[in-house]
C-alpha cells in the first residue's frame, strides 16, 4: 500500500510540473502561447508523457535557438485522461486561456473530441499522433496531421505479412491465414478497418477478426478463439496495456502465431520491459523507431542529433521512443516551417501557411516531408508526406526493418 501512495504522489507532482509549463508565464508579453493536449494521468499516460517529452524538448531547443521570429514559446498545457476531458479542456484552453494553437493529441480518441471544439472555434490543432482516419476525414478546415494516418500503416502492416513474411514461412499470399484484433475505440477501429479492407482488396484470406475494449482485464476467450482459428500471423492494434494482457494470455495459453502490432503496444518500451527475451520477433507497425539521422541533411541532421542528446540527457540515456520523436516532429513543423511563415499564431494565417508548405522528404522531420492536403482533397490536413514503418524487437531494441530505403535491420523470422 505504501508504495502505491508514493508512486501516486510521484505522478501527482510530474503531471503538476507539465501543467505548469505554460501557465507560470501566463500573461508574459513577447511570448507564443502554444497549448496542448495530451493524456498525462489515466491508461494512456504513458503514451502520452513520452508524447509531452516531445513536444517539450523541440520547444526548449527552438527557445534555446532565440524562440521563432525572435519570441520564445511558452506551452500552456492540458490533461486528458479520456475524451470528454479532451473536449473540455479544449474548451478551456480556448476559452479561458485564450489559445490559438494546439498540439496533441497523441491518441486517436482524444483527437476526435478535442478537435471538434477547436473546429467550432476556429483554433488551428496540428495533431502529432493521433492517426484514425476519422480525424481527416470530416474536412474540417483547422484540423492538420503531421504523422501518418491508419489506412497508410495498416496497408503496409497487409502488404508485409504477404509480400515479405509469407515467403519466409514457405507459403504463398493466397494461403496465409491472418487474424485481425483489435480495441474497440477510434484507433483500433480505424485501423482494423484499413487492415480489413486491404486484406480484401488484395484477395487474402481472413480466418478471425476479434474486437475487445481497451479496458479490459482478461483476453483468454479471445486468444482461445485465435488458437482454434489458426493463423499464421495475428494483426493488432491495441494501447500498451491491452498488449501486454494479450501477450502475457497468449504465451500462457500457448498460442504461437507471428504478432504484427502497432507502435502504440508493442512498439512501446514498457512493452519490452514486461517481456524481455520474450518480446524478440514481435513486429510493430507506425512510428519509424529510428529517424535514420545519418540519412538528413545537414540542418535536419543536427537537430535530430540535438534531439536526441537531449532525451537521453533527461532519461537516465535512454533512446527516444517512437511517440517522443513524433511529439518532437509535430511542434519542430510548428515552430520551423508553419509559425515563421505565418508570422502571427492567428488561426487563419497558420492555416495558410500549413496549406502553403511542400517541404520534400528528407528535409522535414524523421525523413518525412510536409505536404498537407488541400480543402476538397481526401483527408484534408494530412500531411500526404508522412510515412509509415515496420519495427520488429530483436536482442532487447525495436530495430526499424521496413521500408527498405530507411531500414536499420534485416526482418528476422521469429523463433
Amino acid at each position: 500500500m505504501k508504495k502505491r501512495v508514493i508512486s501516486a504522489c510521484v505522478m501527482a507532482s510530474v503531471v503538476c510540473g507539465l501543467l505548469l509549463t505554460g501557465n507560470q508565464v501566463y500573461g508574459q508579453e513577447n511570448m507564443w502561447r502554444v497549448g496542448t493536449i495530451l493524456p498525462l494521468t489515466g491508461p494512456l499516460a504513458k503514451n502520452g508523457i513520452k508524447n509531452f517529452d516531445g513536444v517539450k524538448i523541440a520547444t526548449d531547443m527552438v527557445n534555446d535557438q532565440g524562440g521563432v521570429l525572435g519570441k520564445k514559446v511558452a506551452l500552456v498545457s492540458a490533461d486528458a485522461p479520456d475524451p470528454q476531458a479532451a473536449a473540455s479542456e479544449a474548451n478551456r484552453l480556448i476559452t479561458n486561456e485564450k489559445i490559438t494553437a494546439i498540439i496533441g493529441t497523441q491518441a486517436s480518441t482524444l483527437s476526435m473530441a478535442a478537435t471538434v471544439v477547436a473546429e467550432k472555434a476556429k483554433v488551428f490543432y496540428l495533431e502529432n499522433e493521433g492517426i484514425s482516419g476519422g480525424i481527416t476525414s470530416r474536412g474540417f478546415k483547422y484540423t492538420f496531421r503531421t504523422t501518418f494516418d491508419s489506412d497508410m500503416m495498416a496497408y503496409q502492416m497487409i502488404d508485409f505479412a504477404a509480400d515479405v513474411i509469407a515467403p519466409k514461412i514457405k507459403k504463398d499470399a493466397g494461403s496465409l491465414r491472418l487474424a485481425i484484433v483489435q480495441e474497440d475505440g477510434g484507433f483500433g477501429t480505424s485501423t482494423g478497418k484499413g487492415l480489413t479492407d486491404r486484406a480484401k482488396a488484395r484477395n487474402l484470406n481472413v480466418v478471425a477478426t476479434e474486437v475487445y475494449s481497451a479496458k479490459t482485464v482478461d483476453l483468454s476467450g479471445l486468444v482461445m478463439k485465435l488458437k482454434r482459428a489458426k493463423p499464421d500471423i495475428v494483426l493488432a492494434a491495441q494501447y500498451i496495456n491491452d498488449s501486454i494482457l494479450f501477450h502475457r494470455q497468449a504465451k500462457e495459453l500457448k498460442l504461437n502465431t507471428i504478432v504484427i502490432g502497432t507502435t502504440a503496444g508493442q512498439g512501446n518500451p514498457d512493452f519490452v520491459q514486461a517481456f524481455g527475451k520474450d518480446a524478440d520477433g514481435v513486429m510493430a507497425g507506425g512510428i519509424p523507431s529510428e529517424i535514420s539521422v545519418q540519412r538528413l541533411t545537414a540542418q535536419q541532421k543536427k537537430d535530430a542529433d540535438e534531439f536526441v542528446r537531449r532525451y537521453k540527457a533527461s532519461h537516465n540515456g535512454e533512446y527516444p521512443n517512437p511517440t517522443s520523436f513524433v511529439g518532437f516532429a509535430g511542434a519542430w513543423i510548428l515552430y520551423k516551417f508553419i509559425l515563421p511563415k505565418a508570422g502571427s499564431l492567428d488561426p487563419d494565417k497558420l492555416r495558410e501557411a500549413a496549406l502553403g508548405l511542400d517541404i520534400p522528404r528528407g528535409k522535414g522531420v524523421l525523413n518525412w516531408g510536409v505536404k498537407f492536403a488541400k480543402p476538397g482533397e481526401k483527408n484534408a490536413g494530412q500531411n500526404v508526406y508522412a510515412s509509415a514503418g515496420l519495427n520488429q524487437w530483436q536482442n532487447g531494441e525495436l530495430k526499424l526493418i521496413f521500408p527498405k530505403e530507411v531500414a536499420s535491420a534485416e526482418f528476422k523470422l521469429p523463433r
